[in-house]
């Protein structure tokens, strides 16, 4: 009986499979190259369901809240980032090169784009959290039509940027038979002999440095100033000796969009996570050592770095905000009750001598009671300075009458 060509092609291909060594070293580098694209994948996917959930648990809508769209945003961002990892993954794994010219260019375009989009949107939300914590009153300007018009405008503008490599200010190119595709970072090595060269390397670290300090350093010395201005505002808020309104209502919270008395550690966290795995890029991208791009880890190690961002954000955006996630209860049914300090306070021991006090500081915890003073040791009256002296006035207090 002769087999179906289905069935010979399915038992070739288990010969084949039973053939391969199994390679533990392999076996886990596939896992961990594939983990870190999708756990940063699902975890941002995830993270978009309590913030939908959540508002309609308490009956609102994600329309209330334009402080909202932003984090949405960023989410997505970060969606897209760690999808596009899947293709250079993919082809480390298979051993083969699937960019083409037109196709480098689409890639790094659009992960130059992604990158920058993710900074802008770390500035905004920044800039609305300053407006919701310090400056209610613009609260006007906070709307979703004025939020999506500045993220709209800001995208264009930062697409139109990433093709500016193709217009000779750089390039994008392929490396490793095709398996990667990065702007061309050995455009930075100067060849004494070649006018051309020089002319390239120039243009490059022209569009470098333009790219460094419009889209990155300006946009994180304004959010750096924006959470500066919030810390420095809540602190004082907080260490206030106003802690009740007039009707003795508690005051409402100064920040919600941080737990209680971690402002400052989640405002810098958002920053940083935000912004700080880009800079692996200007280590390769200046090249300061000179070093051979030939080797995979200078072309691998950077894109892994940026990719961080892509998990920590929605760590801080929206698991770490009360506003989403009840962190603030669940803070306080995981903290220890802390141990009360001793008070306390001052008791006036007037003594019988005229015109002098003794202030003690005594905590306010029970003294044990003192021993009674025997009778025939105790004056029988009330004692007198003229008791402790001798007829001369010069003369040391008598022994027989008690000090007491």
């Amino acid at each position: 009986m002769s087999k179906s060509p289905a069935i010979l092609i399915r038992s070739s291909r288990e010969n084949q499979l039973n053939q391969i060594p199994w390679n533990p070293e392999v076996f886990f580098s596939i896992q961990i190259n594939y983990s870190a694209t999708v756990v940063p994948l699902v975890l941002n996917l995830v993270s978009l369901v309590p913030i939908f959930y959540r508002r309609q648990q308490k009956g609102k809508s994600i329309r209330d809240n334009a402080s909202l769209q932003p984090l949405v945003w960023l989410l997505v961002v970060d969606v897209l980032m760690s999808a596009q990892l899947v293709v250079p993954i993919h082809n480390f794994l298979m051993e083969k090169g699937t960019f083409s010219e037109w196709s480098c260019i689409a890639y790094g375009a659009a992960d130059m784009t992604l990158s920058l989009v993710e900074v802008l949107l770390a500035c905004m939300i920044a800039f609305d959290r300053y407006i919701v914590t310090i400056t209610p009153k613009w609260g006007k300007w906070r709307c979703h039509s004025n939020y999506f018009k500045l993220i709209f405008f800001g995208a264009i503008a930062v697409g139109l940027w990433s093709f500016v490599p193709t217009a000779g200010y750089g390039k994008y190119s392929t490396f490793h038979h095709n398996m990667f595709c990065s702007i061309d970072w050995r455009q930075g090595n100067i060849e004494p002999d070649s006018e051309k060269s020089r002319l390239s390397a120039h243009r490059y670290i022209a569009f470098l440095t333009a790219t460094c300090l419009v889209f990155f350093l300006i946009p994180v010395c304004i959010a750096s100033s924006l959470y500066y201005s919030i810390i420095d505002h809540v602190d004082s808020q907080n260490s206030s000796e106003v802690v009740q309104l007039e009707n003795g209502v508690p005051k409402p919270e100064v920040c919600t969009w941080a737990p209680k008395n971690h402002v400052a550690k989640v405002g810098l966290g958002c920053l940083l996570v935000s912004v700080l795995p880009f800079f692996a890029y200007s280590v390769v991208c200046l090249n300061p050592m000179k070093s051979d791009f030939h080797q995979i880890h200078y072309i691998v190690i950077p894109v892994i770095i940026s990719r961080v961002s892509t998990l920590l954000n929605p760590i801080f955006y929206v698991w770490l905000n009360p506003e989403i996630i009840p962190i603030n209860e669940f803070i306080a049914k995981r903290a220890k009750p802390r141990p009360q300090r001793p008070l306390y306070h001052t008791i006036n021991l007037i003594a019988d001598v005229p015109g002098m006090s003794f202030p003690i500081l005594t905590p306010t915890i029970p003294r044990r009671q003192l021993p009674k003073i025997p009778p025939h040791l105790a004056s029988p009256s009330k004692p007198s300075l003229n008791d402790f002296l001798d007829d001369d006035s010069d003369s040391e207090p008598k022994e027989h009458t008690p000090m007491l």
